[in-house]
């Protein structure tokens, strides 16, 4: 078991949110990362096995490490990678898009390609009444560096700023 207990001063803790557990590999989602951290004790999993998707998580990496914040102590599991979540980079730039489908709340749209946009939260209240079907332009952005596009809602005559998610 791989489990270090350690006090909270000796790591630089963070704020994430489980995505997904499969197997010994476990998934945490920060605001620009994706984590990705493997169990390879053989008692780790029994430890981190009730993680739910979109619950948060204090999480510190340090060298090939990833130390999880428990109650009982700090698990310490192996970093297999970390990734940006987006994409500078998105192939289809201009007019000619839809929307397939709007999440709730307004947080991330699907277009008809299949790109996912995750949206500026300071915008998720007008987003959130877009509709599939309405005729979408992407276009890149300079004019807010924690975004890279604007996705503008043709048929509402609206737009926000958004992220392109690679994953």
């Amino acid at each position: 078991m791989l489990l270090v207990v350690s006090s909270a001063a000796e790591h630089a803790w963070k704020n994430g949110t489980w995505v997904r557990h499969e197997g010994q590999t476990y998934v945490i989602e920060t605001a620009r990362d994706l984590i990705t951290a493997e169990a390879t004790g053989p008692g780790d999993s029994q430890l981190v096995v009730t993680v739910e998707s979109g619950k948060a998580v204090q999480y510190a990496v340090e060298g090939k490490a990833v130390f999880i914040r428990l109650t009982s102590g700090d698990l310490r599991l192996s970093l297999v990678s970390s990734e940006s979540k987006y994409s500078q980079n998105y192939g289809a730039i201009g007019a000619g898009h839809y929307i397939r489908s709007v999440a709730p709340g307004g947080v991330q749209v699907t277009l008809e390609d299949g790109s996912r946009w995750d949206m500026d939260p300071r915008q998720h209240f007008a987003v959130a009444d877009w509709h599939p079907d309405d005729l979408i332009a992407v276009r890149r952005s300079t004019s807010d560096p924690d975004f890279a596009f604007e996705v503008d809602n043709t048929t509402q005559d609206d737009g926000a700023m958004a992220n392109y998610r690679v994953r």
